[in-house]
């Protein structure tokens, strides 16, 4: 029943991050921390990411800002390989509820702000914003939708946001997993459990990539905002 739960959550949670730009790993805290435990979570979403990312990118690589990757990627990759082993370190609850309440805040500022965005991102300030998502996400598990505020004020939109942070995460989650397993966080239950994950992911992907190309921007960016809220109360309930 777990692996069909699993299975199901994956597929689910991938459709709607799809149609959103992110948040999957998010949605699936509760889900794994209640099934198999808050030490699986990291580990089991780096896992389902790992293969549910490389579908994102065939799907959408013609939409990547390489621009963007080129600060980006650097940045996630030396911030993915600390946050992972501090994981094996340090208790998360403070970083969770400072990260739920970024992401609430955001949205409402965003909903009731008459100039919406109060500045413009800077390509420069993808590598320094890049080493700190990603150690975040190797403490807490997902931090997926915290890049959206900053990538959204950049000018990245629909296909183009989702392309780019796929990429991006791919290569972050596969530093994670490295260093995971080299401190000893991974096990083969882990890797059962990511995998059937990932199978239910690949699905959720392939069903959501057609109306993420056919949906208004409008409702993207809707859909955008609900994932970026219900992930910020989703890590304030974990943390409580």
């Amino acid at each position: 029943m777990i692996y069909l739960i699993l299975f199901l959550s994956g597929t689910v949670a991938w459709a709607i991050s799809t149609a959103a730009a992110g948040g999957a790993a998010t949605l699936l805290i509760p889900v794994i921390g209640f099934l198999l435990g808050a030490q699986f979570v990291p580990p089991v979403i780096s896992i389902a990411s790992i293969i549910a990312n490389p579908s994102r990118v065939f799907f959408f690589y013609r939409f990547i800002d390489w621009k963007v990757i080129r600060y980006l990627i650097p940045g996630s990759l030396l911030g993915a390989a600390l946050g992972a082993w501090s994981f094996t370190q340090i208790k998360i609850e403070l970083i969770q509820i400072i990260l739920g309440v970024f992401l609430i805040t955001y949205v409402l500022q965003y909903k009731f702000s008459r100039t919406r965005f109060h500045f413009r991102m800077q390509r420069r300030w993808f590598f320094p914003l890049g080493i700190t998502a990603s150690f975040l996400s190797g403490l807490v598990g997902a931090t997926g939708p915290v890049l959206n505020p900053f990538m959204l004020s950049y000018g990245l939109e629909k296909e183009q946001l989702v392309a780019t942070k796929s990429l991006n995460s791919l290569l972050m989650q596969l530093t994670k997993l490295t260093t995971y397993t080299i401190f000893g966080a991974l096990t083969w239950q882990a890797g059962i459990y990511g995998i059937l994950l990932g199978l239910g992911a690949v699905i959720g992907v392939y069903f959501a990539r057609m109306h993420l190309l056919n949906i208004h921007l409008e409702r993207f960016r809707n859909y955008t905002l609900a994932i970026m809220f219900i992930s910020g109360v989703l890590m304030l309930v974990k943390a409580f």
